[in-house]
């Protein structure tokens, strides 16, 4: 979301006076700067529209499934506004006051920002559920930070955050891509200024703009062209990551740059006769083509395009055209007289607080009344948006803009910057302290209770001597829960290459056994170590994230972008190689999210895929080594469970649980069990299900983490149950 100063109309020079001005250095100076600073009202209507899109997007994502498209646009006029600003001045006086840049910067921006982030940390702290208060409370602090797209897209290659719920401050993403583009574009354009003078070996002056322009042009260009490049390479490769990439979008920022040269430099050479027929006639049709482009991937794009891309450049090119090409005022439908109508030019004075308020509006209706957003409520929550835009925009924009007080002193504007926000991390960080104690004491109160009859999976499997063993008699500490793993996971995370470590008996003196998957696996290993480690037999891991390390096709790891996949074949390779080599390794456990992996609707194929699974469990049994499989944990139907949980009514009984046929399925790894016939199966289900149902709330321990990681107290405490079904499996092979 752009929010950029668009000034009140200049002064028309050389009016229609019947007689040319003459064309002198200053007078062509003066035209090109005037042409930037004239006000256009339809680059009020393009924002309207593009916060239109934004708003119709995150309320009805199936009307118009590329509404996201609307933040490019805007990103497009920043670059071509905030550039016109500050080249105007390059022109005029030979330099840019940085200080003074950044100064009107943070009274045009941070006030509505922070006064919305906000009022989103008090809602924050009064309806978002404990099981995601944590993560909230962190992308809060990074957006008073101006980080928070650069934590959005770490988590885009997070595999545990990947299926995260969007953030309460989701849309702040792009006002901090917009505030590291303030920061950086001012001192990018005064290195240029540096550099041109060193070339020259003159000083850049107000008269120097003519020779200072290819410098500038050539800087735009490069930072276009590599980031261009950068986007396709990163959308390609890492798709979720690439989206909240400052270096990615640079180059839209670039494109409206060099619109506002374009700009400039007609406007000096008075190339163009507006007054002819043919132009009066592009002047009125370029711009709704630009609309229309704008509209089309609006309603065309969808969250499952590789964006942005390449494809980025339709919506880009649409808002160029309406900033290149000044439509005539006098057209009845044009573009200028239509954005000159009340509602479109207010909706473009709002944009910004309504840009702002839409996305918190929107993400605590369901918190707050329980209910979705059907039509009338999106209706009146798109309403709102507006009149809270409206509000904003003349109660906090424009008197912090205007108040002389303010803009007297820069470091007015600086503390301003520096201590509001601070002031914010600091509650953030009172709260994150609290709520971090709080998990501390329950998760030593857990590790005390491990061995109680009746506690975790000792329940499930006494229930005769556990009564209401699946019933939550008091509200559940979901903030503990939805933390509630291994904090030392050995993980191949999905830029790494390899990672493996050792757990149980050290010495392993009874043997060594390997675990073999992803993260499922690692979610298991705690279990491998309580109870190995008693037993003289030394745990190693091969785990990674998102990747089963079962065979070498790439297609194993569905909806998984082509260098995750290669990542994944690569490491299953190395992982084959390296216990196949190895004397020491007697058993090998797989284990895995199995029925993430290996669809198709192909029989063929998914006869390809039981093969290979076959042939690498063949490929090991003939290295020496014994395999069993462990049957992965019983599916979730619920989504989030802490979050589920989070929400209940005590007492409740077997709360936010899954049918056992739903849970439980025959997979394509299991299938290649079955196909194989030599490889013990260990059970797991019987510590989750009992003959009908399959439950997230066992023992007064929450099974799972999120939606589908068991949590690691519910893993210690199943350690001796599975330990024993695993010793019997290993014992099996020596009959």
């Amino acid at each position: 979301m752009a929010s950029s100063e668009h000034p009140a109309p200049a002064a028309a020079a050389g009016a229609a006076a019947g007689t040319a001005p003459v064309a002198t250095r200053a007078s062509r100076r003066s035209s090109g700067s005037a042409a930037l600073r004239e006000f256009r009202p339809e680059i009020q209507g393009l924002r309207a529209l593009s916060v239109g899109v934004v708003v119709i997007y995150h309320l009805w994502p199936g009307v118009l499934p590329g509404g996201f498209i609307g933040v490019d646009v805007f990103f497009v006029i920043s670059g071509f506004l905030i550039s016109g600003h500050l080249l105007g001045e390059l022109r005029r006086t030979g330099k840019v006051a940085i200080g003074s840049f950044w100064a009107r910067r943070i009274r045009r921006l941070l006030p509505a920002s922070l006064l919305v982030l906000a009022v989103t940390l008090v809602a924050t702290l009064i309806w978002v559920p404990l099981s995601n208060r944590v993560d909230e409370l962190t992308n809060i602090g990074a957006s008073a930070l101006y980080a928070i797209n650069w934590v959005l897209a770490n988590n885009a290659v997070d595999y545990l955050a990947q299926n995260n719920a969007d953030s309460v401050v989701q849309q702040y993403w792009s006002l901090a891509v917009e505030e590291q583009f303030y920061v950086l574009w001012p001192l990018l354009l005064m290195g240029t200024v540096l550099v041109a003078g060193w070339v020259l070996r003159r000083r850049i002056d107000a008269d120097s703009w003519k020779s200072l322009r290819p410098f500038v042009v050539g800087v735009l260009v490069l930072v276009f062209a590599a980031s261009l490049i950068y986007s396709i390479y990163l959308t390609a490769t890492r798709p979720g990551a690439a989206y909240f990439n400052t270096f990615v979008r640079a180059w839209e920022f670039a494109a409206g740059g060099l619109a506002s040269v374009a700009v400039m430099w007609l406007a000096d050479r008075r190339k163009l006769d507006r007054s002819s027929r043919g132009m009066r006639v592009i002047s009125a049709v370029v711009p709704w083509v630009g609309v229309a482009l704008i509209a089309v991937s609006a309603y065309t794009f969808s969250g499952g395009l590789p964006f942005p891309g390449i494809v980025a450049a339709i919506p880009v090119v649409g808002a160029l055209l309406v900033l290149l090409v000044d439509p005539p005022a006098a057209e009845r439908f044009g573009l200028r007289t239509v954005s000159a109508f009340w509602p479109v030019k207010s909706i473009g004075k709002w944009s910004y607080s309504i840009y702002l308020w839409h996305w918190p509006i929107i993400v605590f209706f369901p918190l707050i009344f329980g209910v979705g957003i059907g039509i009338k409520a999106g209706i009146a929550l798109g309403l709102l948006s507006i009149v809270m835009g409206a509000l904003s925009s003349r109660f906090v924009e424009d008197p912090a803009r205007y108040n002389r007080w303010w803009a007297a002193k820069r470091i007015r504007s600086y503390a301003f910057a520096l201590g509001v926000p601070a002031l914010i991390v600091a509650v953030i960080a009172a709260n994150m302290t609290f709520i971090q104690r709080s998990i501390d004491e329950a998760a030593n109160q857990a590790t005390t209770q491990l061995e109680q009859p009746c506690y975790g999976a000792n329940g499930i499997l006494d229930q005769a001597a556990c009564a209401d063993v699946f019933t939550a008699t008091e509200p559940i500490d979901t903030a503990y829960a939805s933390q509630d793993l291994d904090p030392n996971w050995c993980l191949v995370q999905l830029d790494n290459v390899w990672r493996n470590c050792t757990y149980g008996d050290p010495k392993g003196t009874n043997g060594t056994i390997a675990i073999v998957g992803d993260s499922h696996a690692a979610a298991m290993t705690p279990s491998f170590d309580e109870y190995f480690k008693t037993q003289g037999w030394r745990v190693v891991t091969y785990t990674r994230f998102g990747c089963p390390g079962l065979t070498t096709v790439p297609e194993q790891m569905v909806g998984k972008d082509a260098a995750e996949q290669i990542a994944c074949t690569d490491w299953t390779k190395d992982v084959l190689a390296d216990i196949e080599s190895r004397d020491d390794i007697d058993v090998v456990a797989y284990t895995d999210w199995s029925r993430a992996y290996f669809t198709s609707e192909d029989p063929a194929q998914l006869q390809a895929f039981r093969d290979e699974i076959d042939a690498n469990w063949s490929a090991v049994q003939a290295s020496g080594k014994d395999v069993i499989f462990v049957r992965d944990v019983p599916g979730v139907g619920v989504g989030d469970v802490p979050t589920c949980l989070a929400g209940i009514t005590v007492p409740a009984v077997a709360p936010c649980s899954n049918p056992r046929d739903k849970a439980i399925v025959d997979d394509t790894v299991l299938q290649a069990l079955a196909q194989n016939g030599d490889i013990p199966l260990v059970d797991t289900s019987q510590y989750f299900c009992t003959d009908e149902t399959c439950m997230t709330y066992v023992g007064g321990v929450v099974t799972y983490a999120d939606n589908n990681h068991m949590s690691n107290t519910y893993a210690r405490s199943i350690a001796p149950h599975l330990g024993r079904d695993l010793t019997a499996a290993i014992e099996s092979f020596a009959r």
